[in-house]
């Protein structure tokens, strides 16, 4: 569970209703079921609209992967590629053949098995960069998607407010212009809203997430690397900590 996504989409929710609470405003008065059609079905038909009915329909799981997803450690990617450094160099590459196939991590048992298999450095380093390209391009329609929506939804709540002017005019009653009016504003605070509360944060953090994981997959390339190279575990590992802020890095002591 991602803890800084789930609090803080109900810190800012909590927010929001608190300031109306504040403010001497009612939360049920701004429940309007029209707005919410037009702004909620009007985004989603854009989204499908904009991409394949495929990419549309993985919608629901791109979201859960901003609550779901967790965060590589890369402390503990070095230290297994330390261990591996240190294996190949005692029994040799080809003592991890009969385990590449148990490994949980796919990208790093395609590139063992590209190094078990006598491939050239370049080779290896080449695939696994296309590897990388292929996901990224993946990972990236899905923040599309959460973008797309951040940036449409405060055009349908103005789309919805305009409706709401519109009809208001049309059967003006000076006794009940002010609750009218309000009624009509809540589209636009509708589309604000859940544009800057929800959609753009989670495309901000699905990017962030892809970041991440390049980052794991670059420091398994150099990894495999090095082990090809013969180099010894303590050069390795000083090459992979270099992925590393230097707060995240061992102290001397460790």
């Amino acid at each position: 569970m991602e803890k800084a996504s789930v609090i803080g989409t109900l810190a800012s929710m909590g927010v929001l209703l608190g300031g109306i609470i504040f403010a001497g405003g009612n939360p049920l008065g701004f429940i309007d079921p029209a707005a919410g059609i037009i702004i909620g079905g009007g985004v989603f038909c854009v989204v499908m609209t904009s991409f394949s009915m495929d990419e549309f329909l993985r919608l629901p799981r791109v979201a859960k992967v901003a609550f779901v997803y967790k965060k590589p450690d890369f402390r503990e990617i070095i230290d297994q590629l330390v261990e591996i450094s240190d294996r190949a160099r005692r029994n040799g590459i080809l003592s991890f053949d009969a385990e590449i196939d148990t490994l949980d991590d796919r990208f790093l048992a395609a590139g063992l098995r590209m190094a078990v298999d006598g491939m050239q450095p370049e080779v290896i380093s080449s695939i696994l960069e296309q590897e990388i390209e292929a996901i990224s391009s993946r990972h990236s329609v899905g923040a599309e998607m959460m973008s797309t929506l951040g940036k449409v939804a405060p055009v349908f709540g103005l789309i919805a407010t305009l409706l709401g002017l519109i009809l208001m005019l049309a059967h003006m009653d000076p006794d009940t212009i002010g609750e009218h009016m309000s009624v009509a504003l809540t589209g636009t605070l509708y589309g604000v809203s859940t544009a800057n509360l929800f959609f753009l944060p989670y495309a901000s953090k699905l990017r962030y997430f892809h970041k991440q994981e390049v980052i794991a997959m670059e420091i398994k390339i150099h990894g495999i690397l090095s082990v090809v190279h013969g180099e010894s575990p303590r050069i390795t590992k000083l090459k992979l900590l270099t992925f590393l802020p230097e707060r995240l890095r061992p102290t001397e002591k460790e």
